[in-house]
């Protein structure tokens, strides 16, 4: 084979290979300070401990995305006894699908200890997928899928301990 036929057939093969490789997910764990804002397919590869505040720790950012927990904890800024112990704090939610449609969250992995929701799927989103994650010990509830969410599949999930013990807080499991 001459060497300018082999460059060429070269030169082909990273092309294929370019065009047919998977794009890898964006890796998250350690420690939160901010929201994690979620644009593309985003793989736990640790424990997240969120120490946002009165924000969400992730936030989706961009619609058919999904967020895997790969068997990793979501840790929020709770009491790990009592949750909040009756008072909410806005808007610190674990997940918010923040009006994005069909995005995905996908255990097996844990959204605890949030003085507010654990997940929260809301903001006109359409097609939003909830499976197989646990929520526990969250303020309020552990998965909420509000009114203006629609066609949302909350799946082989397990929830646990959640609620404020507050009368008339919105609290429990899904």
């Amino acid at each position: 084979m001459t060497g300018s036929r082999q460059l060429v057939i070269s030169a082909v093969a990273v092309i294929l290979f370019a065009q047919t490789a998977p794009h890898a997910a964006h890796q998250v764990s350690g420690t939160r300070t901010t929201t994690y804002v979620i644009v593309e397919d985003t793989d736990l590869v640790g424990d997240v401990t969120c120490d946002v505040g009165s924000s969400p720790c992730f936030s989706f950012g961009a619609s058919g995305v999904e967020l895997r927990l790969n068997g990793f904890k979501i840790t929020g800024k709770a009491d790990p006894v009592t949750g909040c112990g009756g008072t909410a704090s806005p808007n610190e939610f674990g997940i918010t699908t923040n009006g994005q449609h069909s995005v995905s969250v996908r255990g097996p992995g844990v959204v605890q200890r949030f003085r507010n929701h654990g997940v929260l799927v809301i903001g006109g989103s359409r097609g939003a997928r909830i499976e197989g994650i646990t929520a526990s010990t969250n303020c309020t509830a552990g998965i909420r899928v509000m009114a203006t969410a629609f066609d949302t599949l909350v799946e082989s999930n397990t929830v646990v301990r959640n609620g404020a013990t507050t009368p008339g807080s919105p609290c429990g499991g899904i």
